[in-house]
């Protein structure tokens, strides 16, 4: 009699175990999926980054910056240009 409550109690472990292996395996193929869907996210991410790391250096070249202001803010470059030296004696 106690022979079949040990079969019983093995037979319980064991279907325990293998359904919580199942559990895990389930778990860690949805945790890889959200994973590779984080990482697809981050590189789209980083290409816009780049993106506008290009854009940026392009609205800020010398020739497009003179552009807006001439155009946009109807900035004129001087017409008498004098440059004064300080000199610091101490």
């Amino acid at each position: 009699m106690q022979r079949i409550y040990w079969v019983l109690l093995l037979t319980v472990v064991v279907i325990g175990s293998s359904m919580a292996v199942i559990y895990v395996k389930h778990e860690s193929r949805i945790l890889f999926s959200e994973l590779r869907l984080n990482q697809k996210q981050q590189d789209e991410k980083l290409l816009y980054w780049s993106r506008l790391q290009i854009q940026q250096s392009t609205l800020m070249t010398q020739a497009n910056v003179e552009s807006v202001a001439s155009k946009r803010l109807n900035m004129v470059l001087p017409d008498n240009i004098q440059i004064v030296t300080l000199i610091d004696y101490e």
